[in-house]
């Protein structure tokens, strides 16, 4: 880290020393545009991996001696990583500004940038830190900030070989560049200073204030990028809300027509899965799922080989433990990522797809992989179509189907089985062909006794029920002793909303026993009458 904060006093000496010739740039203005775009990039690799940690945050914060959290650099820059309007699909312009002015000052039919090169070094160093802060060293982050960094060194070398000059001293607001091979690039000085900024913050701090603490800060200063990210977030809001006002047929057409991932539906669905309780291990297989199926993304845009990905999954775990509702969610970002055209998730069982009589049940399946075509084909407790394999069964029939049709239109939908962790093994070992097709495994284990009461929590909170004080313990208690008389029997989530709907009908029992009527309700009372979970109702 010390080593940074060496390149980056050096990126300040370069950044003050061509802001000179950058019209309505002054104090450090240059330096303070650099700095931002390096936390622009820092926070959109740490968010790759899903997430923002504390130790990234931490790192930004400490390396530029600013206040961030990662609410205020989410408003600040967005959550696009990945599309053609990401940033990191983008040369920043404070590098492209130095590297005009490096080229003027040394015109030449060949020649050696060295500032900036020193520039596009720190983007390169900083990217490195945030991967590795972690102590994970994650490939997808890996390979982003890769094609970011070699987007700008790619930009510098065509630069050093250009011949022909923007005249970046006029006053215009806006010129155009070109080079061989390249798309435009867009150079936009700024209309106004900092000092000019209209600067909205929830505490206001004085100029005399700043500079004191200036004083106690390391010695590069570039407080002021706070002022510019906070000074700057309605343009981040104005992007966000042009793409709200569109329907969802418009957004769906824009996205079949580019074929690019709907980035910002995405991560609205991942922050709904990590908003689960409990399932850690769940919501981490499906942020790496996500990540090699945009890097799929990437690759196809560069022109690259794709290696082959199976999307069928197995859901592994005991029955209420949230398998459907992950289901669902997957079923809507892989149409987000324009793996599915329709993204519906059909739900059956044996049930539904075995009959009684030879031949019906290749019909059955048939019907129900066409209603899934575009989605996603949710079958539960799929182990029961291997149970008997006598003569008068045909769940057989049924698997042998499915994998037909699993192998004739495999880009067209996603199968997912579901069941008990053991006896789904036993149900991928009954047929050779199973286990092929079913490559990706995803075990939800049981929720623990404090995940059970915040879904309880969660249950009475989303439906306007309260607990009375001190009632907490109790809940777990009960919970507790739920779980050790049904053993595996156990339904978890599913056993703690039937407990819910038993309590909110001991209390409607008990607040008709107090009035005879409901006009007998004493009106001030009533609504905390009817809100409160006593230990009674328990």
């Amino acid at each position: 880290m010390q080593d940074f904060k060496v390149t980056l006093n050096e990126c300040y000496k370069i950044c003050n020393r061509y802001e000179k010739k950058l019209p309505g740039y002054e104090d450090e203005d240059l330096f303070w545009e650099f700095s931002d775009d390096l936390v622009n990039m820092a926070y959109l690799i740490a968010l790759s991996d899903g997430s923002v940690d504390v130790s990234e945050v931490t790192t930004i914060n400490s390396t530029f001696n600013i206040l961030y959290d990662p609410i205020m650099l989410m408003k600040r820059y967005g959550m696009d990583y990945i599309s053609e309007d990401s940033f990191l699909q983008k040369i920043p312009q404070s590098i492209i500004k130095v590297a005009k002015i490096e080229k003027e000052e040394n015109f030449g039919a060949e020649c050696f940038l060295k500032d900036t090169r020193m520039l596009y070094q720190a983007m390169k160093d900083f990217g490195n830190i945030i991967i590795n802060c972690d102590g994970e060293r994650l490939r997808f982050q890996v390979v982003l900030h890769r094609f970011f960094i070699d987007k700008i060194k790619n930009y510098i070398l065509e630069i050093e070989k250009e011949d022909n000059i923007l005249d970046i001293n006029n006053n215009s607001k806006e010129k155009v560049f070109e080079t061989e091979g390249m798309n435009k690039i867009i150079l936009r000085l700024p209309e106004k200073s900092i000092k000019d900024a209209d600067v909205k913050t929830s505490e206001k701090i004085s100029q005399e204030k700043f500079n004191r603490e200036q004083e106690t800060l390391m010695q590069v200063p570039i407080e002021k990028t706070i002022y510019n990210s906070i000074a700057q977030n309605d343009r981040v809001y104005e992007k966000y809300a042009s793409e709200d006002s569109l329907s969802e047929q418009d957004i769906s057409r824009s996205h079949n027509e580019t074929g690019m991932p709907d980035m910002k539906k995405i991560n609205e669905l991942l922050h709904k899965v990590d908003g689960l309780t409990g399932l850690n291990m769940v919501k981490k297989e499906i942020h790496n799922m996500v990540n090699l199926l945009l890097v799929r993304k990437m690759r196809e845009k560069q022109g690259l080989k794709i290696p082959p990905v199976s999307m069928h999954l197995v859901f592994a775990g005991n029955p209420g433990t949230g398998k459907t509702t992950i289901a669902r969610m997957i079923a809507e970002i892989y149409k987000c990522l324009g793996l599915l055209e329709t993204g519906q998730l059909v739900e059956t069982d044996r049930s539904g797809i075995v009959a009684g009589y030879m031949g019906q049940t290749a019909e059955r399946v048939q019907e129900i992989a066409d209603s899934a075509m575009g989605g996603v084909l949710f079958i539960d407790e799929a182990y029961t179509l291997t149970v008997g394999k006598n003569d008068g069964d045909f769940g057989q029939e049924a698997i042998d189907t499915l994998l037909k049709i699993m192998e004739d239109r495999r880009e067209n939908f996603m199968v997912i089985v579901a069941g008990y962790t053991d006896k789904m093994e036993k149900f991928l070992d009954s047929n050779p062909g199973l286990r092929s097709r079913f490559s990706k495994y995803i075990f939800f284990n049981d929720y623990s006794i404090d995940e059970l009461y915040e879904i309880f929590e969660k249950y009475c909170k989303e439906q306007d029920y309260t607990l009375a004080p001190g009632l907490a313990d109790k809940v777990k208690d009960i919970i507790n002793e739920m779980k050790n008389e049904k053993g595996e029997a156990f339904g978890n989530a599913r056993e703690i909303r039937n407990y819910f709907e038993r309590v909110i009908s001991n209390q409607a029992n008990r607040i008709m026993s107090l009035h005879n009527t409901l006009n007998d309700m004493d009106k001030e009372n009533s609504a905390v009458d009817l809100v409160t979970i006593t230990e009674g109702d328990l």
